[in-house]
Order: C-alpha cells, then sequence, then structure tokens
C-alpha cells in the first residue's frame, strides 16, 4: 500500500491517547490508494478510532456519532483557547494582553494535539465505501447500516444472533409433557386466581416454550426462585435431561450453587425429597466448561466438538462478553436449550461487548448520542422496575401463541398484552420477592438516573441545589457518633469531606476486627464476607490500595501469627485462574493457621471435588456478635500450603467490577471525587448500581453530593450492533412456520 510517509509521522503525532495497536491498524491499512490523500488520513484517524472503542468495549462505532467531530483532539487545547477568549473578553489593560500572548506563546510551546476532523456525513460514507473496494480492507472490516466494524466483530454479532433467534422459535410442549407440568405447577407456585401478575411464573412458562430465554432482574427480584422451579419443571418433562450449571467466574459459579441448594430447603415438605434430591446444584465456570486455556482463544468444546448438554443455565450473566457468548452457542449442540439469568443494569463485561444488556434492549436500534454524558438519560431497560405505570408492552406483551400457552399453564394469572414483534425470550421479573424497602428505593432511583430522587430516598428528605446541603442537612446523626454502629441496615450516606482519616480508621476496626476475633478458619471466613469496602478506583488514598494499607495499619496490633508476607486473619483474593489449584480469579480466602498452628490459605470447597451435597449445619460463632446472621451455614473448606498460592492480593477493599457475583451483608462504597476529567468520565450509574446491589442489609456511602449525582446520571453505554441485529432477524423470521415437538 503506498503512503504519504513524510506526513504520516506528524498525523499521528497530532492524534491525542491512542495506543500502539491504534496506531498500527491505522498506518496498516488506512492509506490506501483508493483514497486521495486528504481521505487516507480522515479514514486512517476512523481505524485508529475504531481500535480505541474496541479496546475500550465497544464492537463497532457509529458513523453518524462521530460525523462533524474532531476525533483524539487533546483535551487542553480547549481549555486554552477558552482561556484566551475569556482573557480577551474581560480584560482591557496591558497586563490582560500581555496574559493573552503568554497564552499563545504557550500553546505554540506545547504544540497540543489538534486531533483529526472528521466531514459531515455524506462524505464520511463516501470516504468508508471508497475504502472497502480495498481488498484486503474489506477483508478485515465491515459497513453496515451506519455502523463500522472489525469483521471479527460483526461476524460474532451476526452469528450470535443467528443462533438466538433459531433457539428463541416458540416450541409449544408435547401434550405429555405439559400435563405433567400442569400437575407439578401447584407444588411449586401459588395457583390462586388474582389480579396481580406473578413475573416468576411468567418467566418459568415463557422458557418452557423456547430454547431460549433471559431471565432478567434485579437483586432480591426472584431469579434464583425462578431458576429452581424452571429446573424442577425442565425435569417434569424429561427427568434424563442433562443440565449443566455455569457462571463466568468462580464466586459467581460458588454463590449459584449455594443459592440453589438454599432455596431447594425451602421446597422440603412441599416436594418427594427424591424429586428434589435430583436437581442438579454444582456450578462450573464458563472457562472450564469450554476448555478455554489461559492466553489462548480457542476452546476444547466448540462447534466440531460440542458439549454433552440438553440444558445449558449461565447466571450472572452480564459478565459474559461478545467473543464468549459466540463461544457458548457454537459449544452448545442445537437440540439444547440455553438460559441466561442476571441483571442487565449491572456492569457489563470487563472485555468487548454488552451481550446482556443487548439482548434485553427494547429501545431504538440507533445508538442515542446523549447516552454518554451526564443527562440522567435512562436505560433502554428496567430490570428492577417497581414503577405500577409502565405501559402495557414493557410488563410482559408477548406473541399471540405464546399468550396462549401461557394462558394454559397459568389461568390463575392476568392475561399479558399481545405483541407480536416482542422479543418473547425476555423474562423481566418486575416485583420484589426480598429487596424491598429503601435499598430497593434507592436502587430504583439510581436505575432512572434520579439523583434527587436517590438522595430522597436515603435521607428520606428532599434535597437542595446546594451541592452539599443534601448531604450535610441529612446525614445521620448516628454516622458521626462515636459509639454507635456505622454498619446498619438500609442505606446511609457519609459526605466524603467530613470523614477523617480517624473516622476511617474505626470504620475499619468495626468491618474487619470480628475476622480476627473468629475461633476457626471457617468462622474467619464467614465474616470476612459480612463486610466488604467497594470503591470504583484502584490508585489514591480512596482507592483499592491506599484503603486497603488503612485497613491494615487500623487492624496491625490485633495480628497473632505471621510466616513471611501472610499473617493470621489476612483476607486474600485470587487474581489469576490457577488449574491446578482449582483456584479461579475473584476467589476470595482467608490466612488462618490448622489445628497445630501452622498457616494456611483457606478456600470454600469445590463442590463437586469434595463430593458433598451442601447440607447446612450451624457454625460456631460469639452470641450476640451481629455478624452471626451471616454464620448460619456451614461448608466444607480446603486448605492449600502458602508456597502454592498463586498470584493474589489483599481484600479488605475491592474494585466495584471485582464484586460482581458476590454479595455481602454489608457494603462500604467508597465513591471518591475524581482526579481528573479522564477520571471523571469513567465514573457512570452503572458502578453505583453495581456495588449497592452487593449489599444484602446495609450500604453505607461514603461520597460528596456532586459525585454522586454525577455517576448517577451518567450512562456508559457501548457501541453494538447485536440488539438490532436479533431484531432484523426475528422480522425475517416472523412468518416462519411454529415448531410442533
Amino acid at each position: 500500500m503506498k503512503s504519504n510517509q513524510h506526513s504520516v509521522p506528524s498525523f499521528f503525532d497530532n492524534l491525542f491517547g491512542i495506543e500502539a495497536i491504534d496506531k498500527f491498524v491505522a498506518k496498516e491499512f488506512g492509506f490506501i490508494d483508493e483514497l486521495e490523500q486528504e481521505e487516507q488520513f480522515i479514514w486512517a484517524g476512523i481505524l485508529a478510532y475504531l481500535s480505541f472503542m474496541q479496546r475500550n468495549g465497544h464492537s463497532c462505532i457509529y458513523l453518524k456519532d462521530i460525523a462533524g467531530t474532531t476525533l483524539f483532539k487533546e483535551p487542553i487545547a480547549e481549555q486554552e483557547t477558552a482561556l484566551a477568549v475569556e482573557t480577551n473578553e474581560h480584560s482591557g489593560n496591558k497586563a490582560a494582553a500581555a496574559s493573552l500572548t503568554l497564552v499563545e506563546q504557550t500553546e505554540q510551546e506545547k504544540a497540543p494535539k489538534a486531533g483529526v476532523d472528521v466531514p459531515q456525513l455524506t462524505p464520511l460514507l463516501r470516504i468508508v465505501k471508497s475504502a472497502l473496494v480495498n481488498e484486503q480492507v474489506a477483508q478485515l472490516f465491515v459497513y453496515s447500516n451506519g455502523k463500522l466494524y472489525s469483521r471479527r466483530y460483526y461476524e460474532f454479532e451476526q452469528e450470535v444472533a443467528s443462533n438466538v433467534v433459531k433457539r428463541a422459535a416458540l416450541t409449544p410442549l408435547s401434550d405429555d409433557a405439559s400435563e405433567k407440568v400442569k400437575q407439578l405447577w401447584p407444588a411449586i407456585f401459588p395457583t390462586e386466581t388474582t389480579d396481580q401478575q406473578d413475573w416468576q411464573q411468567i418467566a418459568v412458562a415463557k422458557s418452557l416454550m423456547q430454547r431460549f430465554c433471559v431471565i432478567n432482574g434485579g437483586p432480591g427480584t426472584g431469579k434464583t426462585y425462578t431458576v429452581l422451579r424452571l429446573l424442577l419443571a425442565l425435569q417434569a418433562c424429561d427427568e434424563n435431561l442433562k443440565i449443566v450449571l455455569a457462571a463466568p467466574t468462580g464466586k459467581a459459579q460458588q454463590r449459584m450453587t449455594e443459592s440453589i441448594m438454599n432455596s431447594i430447603d425451602g421446597l422440603r415438605g412441599k416436594l418427594d425429597d427424591a424429586v428434589l434430591n435430583n436437581v442438579p446444584t454444582d456450578a462450573v465456570t464458563l472457562h472450564r466448561l469450554l476448555g478455554l486455556r489461559e492466553h489462548g482463544v480457542s476452546t476444547k468444546f466448540n462447534q466440531h466438538n460440542q458439549l454433552a448438554a440438553d440444558v445449558l443455565i449461565v447466571d450472572e450473566a452480564s459478565m459474559v462478553d461478545l467473543a464468549l457468548m459466540t463461544r457458548i452457542v457454537r459449544a452448545l449442540p442445537d437440540h439444547a436449550r440455553l438460559y441466561f439469568i442476571g441483571d442487565a443494569d449491572q456492569l457489563p463485561a470487563v472485555e468487548l461487548g454488552n451481550v446482556l444488556e443487548q439482548l434485553v434492549s427494547t429501545g431504538p436500534a440507533s445508538f442515542d448520542e446523549n447516552a454518554n454524558v451526564s443527562n440522567g438519560t435512562n436505560s433502554t431497560h428496567s430490570s428492577l422496575s417497581f414503577n405500577s405505570h409502565d405501559d402495557a408492552l414493557s410488563l410482559g406483551g408477548v406473541p399471540s401463541l405464546m399468550r396462549q400457552h401461557i394462558a394454559t399453564l397459568c389461568p390463575h394469572l392476568p392475561l399479558l398484552p399481545v405483541d407480536e414483534q416482542a422479543k418473547s425470550y425476555v423474562a423481566t421479573l418486575q416485583a420484589p420477592q426480598r429487596f424491598k424497602g429503601q435499598v430497593a428505593k434507592v436502587a430504583t432511583a439510581i436505575q432512572r438516573g434520579d439523583a434527587s430522587g436517590a438522595l430522597t430516598a436515603i435521607t428520606g428528605k428532599a434535597s437542595d441545589n446546594d451541592e452539599t446541603a443534601g448531604l450535610n442537612s441529612n446525614i445521620d446523626s448516628t454516622l458521626v457518633s462515636k459509639t454507635a454502629s456505622r454498619l446498619q441496615s438500609g442505606v446511609h450516606l457519609w459526605p466524603e469531606h467530613q470523614v477523617s482519616g480517624r473516622d476511617l480508621h474505626q470504620l475499619a476496626k468495626e468491618s474487619f476486627l470480628p475476622i480476627f476475633h473468629a475461633g476457626s478458619a471457617e468462622e474467619a471466613l464467614n465474616r470476612l464476607n459480612v463486610v466488604r469496602w467497594l470503591t470504583p478506583v484502584r490508585k489514591g488514598g480512596m482507592g483499592v490500595e491506599g484503603l486497603n494499607n488503612l485497613v491494615f495499619d487500623a487492624i496491625k496490633h490485633k495480628i497473632r501469627k505471621r510466616e513471611g508476607h501472610f499473617y493470621q486473619g489476612q483476607p486474600i483474593m485470587i487474581v489469576k485462574n490457577h488449574h491446578p489449584q482449582r483456584l479461579s480469579n475473584g476467589e476470595v480466602g482467608v490466612i488462618w493457621p490448622d489445628s497445630k498452628g501452622k498457616l494456611y490459605a483457606w478456600f470454600y470447597q469445590d463442590s463437586q471435588a469434595s463430593g458433598q451435597n451442601g447440607s447446612s449445619q450451624k457454625a460456631s460463632a460469639n452470641a450476640g456478635d451481629s455478624a452471626d446472621k451471616a454464620l448460619q451455614q456451614k461448608q466444607a473448606l480446603r486448605s492449600i500450603s502458602l508456597s502454592r498460592v498463586p498470584q493474589f492480593e489483599t481484600v479488605y477493599a475491592m474494585t466495584i467490577h471485582k464484586s460482581q457475583g458476590s454479595e455481602f451483608n454489608h457494603v462500604v462504597l467508597i465513591l471518591p471525587k475524581p482526579d481528573s476529567e479522564k477520571a471523571a468520565n469513567l465514573f457512570h450509574r452503572g458502578l453505583v448500581y453495581t456495588g449497592l446491589t452487593r449489599a444484602k442489609d446495609g450500604c453505607l456511602i461514603i461520597s460528596d453530593n456532586a459525585t454522586f449525582t454525577h455517576m448517577v446520571q451518567r450512562v456508559d453505554k457501548r457501541y453494538s450492533g447485536l440488539s438490532e441485529a436479533i431484531s432484523l432477524q426475528l422480522e425475517s423470521t416472523s412468518n416462519a412456520t411454529i415448531e410442533i415437538e
């Protein structure tokens, strides 16, 4: 490919914020003969931007949103220009003129990066389409309906969309299976006639007549309750089904197993024990299920060597990225059912894609250009809805055939509205089962982007417009008391500027000293999961590293035994999958001595390895300890020699991202004031919502008004075409004949 090499270095020198990979893609495929010289630089800038966006989780870019803008412009250039204009307008003396001259000289000396100017949409589309005439470029990049992709991610989206639509085809149960499910229904659901909709029953009924379904809902909306009843209904249809439970991380896998086992205990006496004992409870990580090796992209199980499974249920599905979703649908046999369980309002996957959000999205296909700014716009879905005024279609509109099927299974429930164009595979759990009261109100306000409503739900009083008055005037007196516990039920706000280092030390002692008073490794590990500090950042005094150091300083006088870098009571989190030790990224353990006094790392036992069924026993605890509510269940532990502990970090505090798939009795959610504009752009609603909803009993938020409001109002949306691809394929198959088993 020819290029004007003498201009290329200065072109890239003018792009702010790009990495080596962005530069490589642009340089390698941007300067092509099919384009004029000026167009080559525009095309190279677009390719650099596509690479940049993919590194930040987007699967594509929307050309209409970059048309007429300047990409990779250094922010300081805008600030200095504004300063020059302001100085010129408001000063008429020689000192001001000298100041302006100094600014101009500084601009020349610093040479701020000007970026690349993108033309308006019509000429931009012409450049893109001209570039794709080049054979090599066309092999690597795709333009589709206003979006530009790398071909890899375009094909991933199309493959996932095709598979979802194929599996979501309405397939009524056979007469025999339908009769078995009807007999089971009164034992697992209330069947009294009611005018209130039961969304858990609707979700199970929907799932039975499709080979793909998403059960979407916030904490406490009854996801585990629903999944257990789906498992029982599926086994009623065919007791020989091979059912696999999986989750993206080791912690999520462990929690999935625990939740289902606990839910089974709630049905004892209502169903035959033989039926309940046949329900699968042992979950695996998706990486282990697929045979995905570290540092590799190939899997043991794929389209050529598929899994021996009839049903796959994936929990914490918001953590599934686009590439992993593609591997899942490839490895699953065509006849198999796939069910995704999750909360689409939680943080998306760390890697590229926002699969769950796109699966449930009912918004317009085009990207909302205002979604990434702090304007309080609503997301396109609402999984934790407590608003009875939602329109009918958002509350479960379904195709007429599905409505008929649901009415047959649930004649006691109100009929659902008909919507032939609905994504019928989405089952959103609307009414809460456990997640009630103040936490629910705050979470709902956060979902809406209503910062004022969230503050009102927290304090019980309307906040005013002063930056801190909403927090200062309504702060609970118990939070500033020297004697009262700061870890209370409900949601509480503590203004960051009122929190001293001494306050944090006291809070650290209240949160974590109970670990060091434990009488056993099991008790220490259980107490560790009672309280967790969460923050969106790693660096700084209010980041993970600074907070972990602060906590250590507060509790170090209680350490009874040390060995190298380890000490008794130290909480550790594995940060890298380690298959020889059966430890997964994110798994948490505690350092504790064995009966002979030697320190080991203790983790909850892998249920598959232990061969235990997870029956519960009472754990030892000190009478009257407020943490004892979390110590009701006893699990087998396993110990690992300290010399064999893989890469880890101390984990009194952890990032909000790392907390996904976990829950704690109490969460201390620390939202520090961002130290730069770049950091502020990374603070968004999903972080607040995810952190808050890790709490089962109470959440203490340490934040100032401006930071809290900014985060609640700002939506972190990812560019994707998956929802649109699914809608288009559903439309193209809408007249297809319904499959009959």
